[in-house]
């Protein structure tokens, strides 16, 4: 091996962590061959024989589920003094991810005959070794699972005052709020190198996002040339953000994005509601953020964000028993507990959610809802072609109510979630008309007719797939997840209802539990994703008495007291909440 390359082996061993001891003589007796691959290179594809692993001697490797053309969807970076790859040779399975160099990278393969001979040399290495497949399995392969170490805020603004603001504040604001996140005590915030020119600059940015992967600690770098995040550097950025004036008529964003990156509007505090402009709307970013950066609960949100830790509620369907939601909201409005960062809802509760998605007080929900379902006809009954009734009556009162708003305008971040009966999938609504969402996840099939999307796609009632979608709302954040169920308690005896005195039950209520069997079971199985979960004694109440909301507030109140009031066990940190 080239004197060179026996460097490389020895600066990488001294750094890793699972080499620690190893030497590298130990390895060059193994008489491994080396590789070279360039920027843009794969080293394996997902589906080809694993007959190597490779240790990594420097530059940065990304792995990914799926094939080559999945684009930068990494959920793991690998670097100088890890292996990768390992699984292949000793189980002898064909790959179950691609590799891609993201920067140019020297590499040395080891066979199974030598990767099962250094083991052996060093009884160490093995536990190691094991302690490294088992963390690599709890983690998973979702992209935003990847370790948090690049951070990247992008100024799509320049001149603006609300930006300037913000960036000025963010430091100050994500050390206070780093100083209690495991793993982020060391939190540095850098400004962005200045080079001569566009190209400079790039080449800057790229060299401090690959000493900082290679250091292992969370880092953020302020950026203002949009030509300086090339496709190579974003492919190294972990976290983007895009600051941007929410009332600019045009913003430069970065040169590359990718659907992950969150966009940021900032707003002045006399706004009473954000507003979309057409450039909002030109990219599917993972999330849009609307802030205003004099109040500090919308800083603390914004830090949260850049961290990756917000704290998210989710709302789950249950007919009438949703009024127990907004009994939940109005109490922790009582606590002073207002820190929450993105709310979703399935059913009745992406109707709680959206509302509360503009912040809007309990008693200004409770007041709507009262209006809107109780004192009025939320739905009619229609000629029985594909449903019973219709909620054109709803949706006419959510499109005067929400005007020219739509999902991504919200001061929280909103999440509905409905079945695709054309892709049988639960979907995600994060963008377009809130009454489209929020009807189309209250659609129960044969009671209300499927809302047809955008697209053409039909969809009905998400509590049809998930009444309760815990996994949905832990993929959006490492933060802490509060969900209430409106889901009887599995463990609770059952109440007395139509069927045990000998009633025969509804057409509707029929329809309701026999589609919600699945749902009911498939919402108990993601509750032990959430952080907290909220269950108000509403077992009693059946799904369509309207009449009994007033009970079901008051339940909903009751156990969000119980959980976080005084003389609860999570008084001192609530769950779900910083």
């Amino acid at each position: 091996m080239p004197p060179e390359l026996e460097t490389l082996l020895r600066d990488c061993l001294r750094g890793s962590g699972l080499f620690a001891g190893v030497t590298a003589e130990q390895i060059l007796a193994l008489t491994p061959e080396h590789g070279r691959l360039e920027e843009g290179a794969a080293l394996f594809e997902q589906g080809q024989p694993g007959d190597h692993a490779f240790l990594l001697l420097q530059g940065i490797l990304g792995l990914q589920a799926g094939g080559l053309e999945r684009g930068n969807t990494y959920f793991r970076k690998v670097v100088a003094g890890e292996l990768v790859g390992e699984y292949g040779p000793l189980c002898g399975e064909p790959r179950s991810a691609s590799a891609v160099a993201l920067t140019a990278i020297d590499y040395l393969q080891l066979d199974r005959d030598q990767l099962l001979g250094l083991l052996q040399a060093q009884p160490a290495l093995q536990t190691r070794f094991i302690s490294s497949l088992a963390e690599a399995a709890s983690v998973g392969r979702q992209p935003g699972r990847v370790a948090l170490e690049t951070i990247v805020i992008h100024d799509a603004s320049p001149g603006s005052t609300l930006t300037a603001v913000a960036q000025t504040q963010l430091a100050d604001d994500l050390r206070r709020l780093g100083a209690d996140l495991p793993g982020l005590e060391d939190l540095i915030v850098h400004p962005q190198g200045e080079g001569e020119g566009p190209g400079d600059r790039e080449a800057d940015l790229h060299a401090r996002l690959v000493e900082i992967s290679r250091g292992g600690r969370p880092q953020v770098l302020f950026n203002r040339d949009p030509l300086a995040i090339s496709r190579r550097n974003r492919l190294l950025i972990d976290r983007l953000l895009i600051l941007s004036d929410g009332q600019a008529q045009a913003i430069t964003p970065p040169l590359a994005v990718g659907d992950d990156a969150l966009l940021v509007r900032l707003w002045p505090s006399r706004d009473h509601w954000p507003h979309s402009r057409p450039w909002a709307a030109t990219h599917p970013y993972a999330q849009v953020l609307n802030l205003q950066p004099e109040l500090g609960q919308h800083r603390d949100r914004l830090g949260r964000a850049v961290l990756r830790r917000q704290n998210v509620l989710l709302l789950g369907g249950g007919g009438a028993r949703g009024f127990a939601h907004i009994g939940a909201l109005a109490a922790l409005e009582d606590l002073g507990i207002d820190d929450l960062d993105m709310v979703m809802g399935v059913s009745i509760g992406s109707l709680v959610a959206s509302l509360a998605a503009f912040e809007l007080p309990a008693a200004e929900i409770l007041a709507n809802l009262e209006r809107v379902i109780i004192h009025s006809r939320p739905y009619s009954f229609t000629l029985p072609r594909d449903s019973l009734f219709t909620l054109r009556n709803s949706r006419r009162e959510l499109e005067r109510f929400f005007g020219a708003a739509e999902i991504q305008d919200s001061w929280l971040p909103l999440r509905c979630f409905s079945a695709n009966l054309t892709t049988n999938r639960l979907h995600t609504w994060s963008t377009g008309s809130i009454p489209s969402a929020v009807v189309a996840s209250m659609s129960v099939p044969g009671i209300f007719p499927p809302v047809v999307d955008t697209q053409g796609q039909l969809h009905v009632d998400g509590g049809i797939l998930s009444n309760l979608p815990v996994a949905e709302a832990r993929r959006c954040s490492d933060g802490r997840v509060m969900a209430i169920s409106l889901d009887p308690d599995p463990g609770a005896p059952s109440a007395p209802g139509a069927e045990a005195t000998g009633e025969r039950p509804s057409i509707g209520r029929t329809i309701i539990n026999a589609l919600m069997c699945g749902s009911h079971a498939e919402g108990q199985l993601q509750e032990r994703l959430a952080d907290q979960i909220l269950r108000p004694a509403i077992g009693a109440i059946p799904f369509l008495d309207w009449k009994r909301y007033r009970e079901s507030y008051a339940k909903g109140y009751e156990a969000a007291q119980a959980a976080f009031g005084p003389g609860s066990r999570n008084k001192a940190t609530p769950p779900a909440l910083n």
